[in-house]
């Protein structure tokens, strides 16, 4: 084709094609390879739809075909199937499983008659072998295949001939005892039968069993089965009863072993507490014991200083009163030297006088300390049944203790079986109880009396020197007296002759006149240094008259006795206590005055009885006491006669404080 510019035509050019020219060889060979691609694609569809592949769990039975009909069994691979040709039967070689249920109305009977509800499963399948394909294909296939139910069926009515045949041979124990053996037994009795279909019986697994409650009594078997059901529940029943019985039996005793085992540690911690507590007492008691003794020794040493004190200032008083006495003396030998031919005459009297009032003195001296003597052995006695008192106190705490355990015994053996273990702990407590506050009750008196014995043994010890320097003191007063009663002997030669011619009663009456006064001023305080002092029984002086304790003074009762001694020393002991004081003189004096304004009315004066000699208000105004002239005692005293009113004052006064002392000893 070509075309200009100029012109405004077209000119077409026509070409020649190029096949027209080719060779005809080369276009026919390209064809018949398109064909056979295509015959060869449609060779390969038609064989796959035909050729079918056996999966790895099942096996394929064909039958039928072209030229010569027969069966074959393909396991692996594949096979060809023409429609119309041949019929392919599909065979599963998987394990299946089966459960077979036996329960209510079908439940199986066993050996010993019971009805068993049973749950069975059954493992099977078909062996990978030509001849048991075969067989299940013929015996179970439906359709040109075997499904689970119709491995179902077939085993169904099997299984369930089988369990009831083994169930028989055991009793409903047994299986459910020995599950196993009954699946031996089942797989033994079922195996051969499910060969002939072409099944294999891999596994049983009775996964139930239990005893069915469907019984007909009209039933034989069923009847033979619940006798024999209510024989062992009633059995069971009973047996548990026994073993619950038994069980609690054995907890209790358990309990009470426990509970035995409890208090015995409970009595060891008691013991040992209560062993504590008594040591702890004991130390407590060595601890005061030593304080006490400390305290002894303190107040000894104290006492005596003090005495030691009082004795040097007894003595310079003593040596005062001697050098007033000594001027009073010369005054008196002067006034004598104007009478000397009066007194001349009289020398031979005063000296048988003076002989007489050292005898007398003598005599009253001695008299004096055996009366100490007695009383302080008197003190000892009544110090050794006080302790012998509580000694038997504490005893008799102890007996009552034993008693009062006894009884709770006693008591607590007449109580109920049922109790029996429960007071037998109370008796235990009670009896523990007892034990503890008798222990602890003797421990406190026998602290008590030790503490007390101790005390009085060193208050004793301390009268004991306190005695000795009485009697040192004493002996030195002695002394000074007899220097002081030959120096006014001399003096008052006359004064004796005259006052000798006077009657006992006379002279009597003028000693009491004379100290009456000062008595009766200083009384009070008299009667309050009488007094006990509380715990200690050293301190108490005692006094007694006659007629007191219900006798008539000439000792008719054996209270009598004791004052019949006390009696024999009383007037001396008033004496002594007028001497300690040392107001002798004033009292006589206002006495006589007494007399003298009241000579119608006149008693007789109770005696009293000397002090303790123990008593350490007695051993500091010992040495204080003057000496009596020589002229006032020469005759024993005989009954004084004082004024009504002032002797029922002293009377009254000492019987009280008598009485009192009577009710604290």
């Amino acid at each position: 084709m070509s075309q200009t510019s100029n012109s405004s035509t077209i000119e077409v050019v026509p070409v020649q094609s190029n096949l027209a020219q080719l060779p005809t060889g080369i276009l026919f060979f390209p064809g018949l390879i398109g064909g056979l691609v295509l015959l060869l694609l449609l060779s390969v569809w038609a064989y796959t739809r035909v050729y079918v592949i056996t999966p790895n769990n099942e096996a394929f039975v064909r039958t039928g075909g072209i030229f010569l009909k027969r069966k074959s069994v393909i396991l692996n691979g594949g096979c060809v199937v023409l429609p119309g040709f041949h019929e392919l039967t599909r065979v599963p070689l998987r394990e299946i499983s089966i459960d077979v249920e036996r329960t209510g109305k079908l439940a199986v009977r066993t050996q010993d008659y019971l009805r068993a509800n049973m749950r069975v499963t059954f493992y099977v399948c078909i062996n990978a072998d030509e001849q048991d394909v075969l067989t299940a294909a013929a015996r179970l296939s439906k359709q040109g295949k075997i499904s689970g139910e119709d491995i179902k069926d077939a085993l169904e009515k099997r299984a369930d001939d089988a369990i009831r045949a083994a169930a028989k041979k055991k009793s409903l124990a047994e299986i459910d005892s020995d599950k196993l053996g009954f699946a031996d037994e089942v797989l033994n009795l079922i195996q051969q039968d499910l060969k002939k279909v072409g099944l294999t019986l891999n596994n049983i697994a009775i996964s139930e069993i239990e005893e069915s409650d469907t019984y007909d009594t009209n039933n034989f078997f069923d009847a033979q089965g619940v006798r024999l059901r209510t024989e062992t529940i009633q059995r069971s029943i009973q047996q548990k009863t026994e073993v619950e019985l038994s069980t609690q039996v054995a907890i209790e005793q358990k309990e009470l072993n426990a509970e035995k085992q409890s208090l015995r540690i409970a009595q060891e911690k008691e013991d040992a507490k209560l062993a504590q507590q008594l040591e702890v007492q004991a130390l407590k008691a060595q601890r005061e014991r030593e304080i006490q003794e400390a305290k002894d020794t303190e107040a000894a040493t104290v006492q005596r200083t003090k005495i030691l004190q009082n004795k040097s200032v007894e003595e310079e008083e003593i040596r005062k009163q001697l050098a007033v006495q000594q001027s009073q003396i010369e005054a008196d030998i002067t006034l004598e030297e104007r009478n000397k031919q009066l007194k001349v005459t009289q020398t031979m009297q005063k000296q048988e006088a003076e002989i007489a009032e050292v005898n007398r003195k003598k005599i009253i001296d001695s008299s004096r300390l055996k009366a100490q003597v007695a009383v302080a052995e008197a003190e000892r006695e009544s110090k050794i049944a006080q302790q012998e008192a509580a000694i038997a106190i504490a005893d008799k705490e102890r007996d009552r203790f034993n008693a009062e355990a006894n009884k709770a015994q006693a008591e607590a053996a007449v109580m109920t079986a049922t109790e029996i273990e429960k007071a037998q702990r109370e008796q235990r407590l009670s009896i523990i109880t007892a034990e503890q506050e008798a222990q602890q009750r003797k421990i406190a008196d026998q602290n008590v009396v030790e503490i007390d014995v101790f005390r009085r043994r060193r208050q004793a010890e301390v009268a004991r020197q306190a005695a000795e320097l009485e009697a040192q003191s004493i002996r030195t007063l002695a002394d000074a007296n007899r220097d002081k009663a030959l120096a006014e002997a001399e003096g008052k030669r006359a004064l004796i002759e005259a006052e000798n011619a006077l009657s006992d009663s006379k002279l009597t009456a003028q000693i009491i006149t004379t100290i009456w006064p000062q008595l009766s001023d200083k009384l009070p305080e008299i009667v309050k240094a009488l007094a006990p002092q509380p715990g200690v029984l050293g301190d108490t002086r005692i006094y007694s008259f006659p007629g007191a304790n219900g006798n008539n003074g000439n000792g008719a009762s054996s209270a009598g006795d004791i004052n019949k001694l006390l009696l024999s020393t009383s007037g001396l002991s008033l004496i002594n206590t007028l001497l300690d004081e040392g107001k002798l003189g004033t009292v006589l004096n206002q006495v006589k005055q007494l007399i003298r304004n009241n000579d119608s009315s006149v008693v007789d004066t109770p005696s009293v009885v000397s002090q303790s000699p123990s008593s350490p208000k007695t051993t500091r105004k010992t040495a204080q006491a003057p000496a009596l002239p020589v002229n006032q005692a020469t005759q024993p005293p005989a009954k004084p006669h004082l004024p009504t009113s002032p002797a029922k004052s002293v009377k009254s006064s000492v019987q009280g404080h008598d009485q009192e002392n009577y009710r604290r000893n």
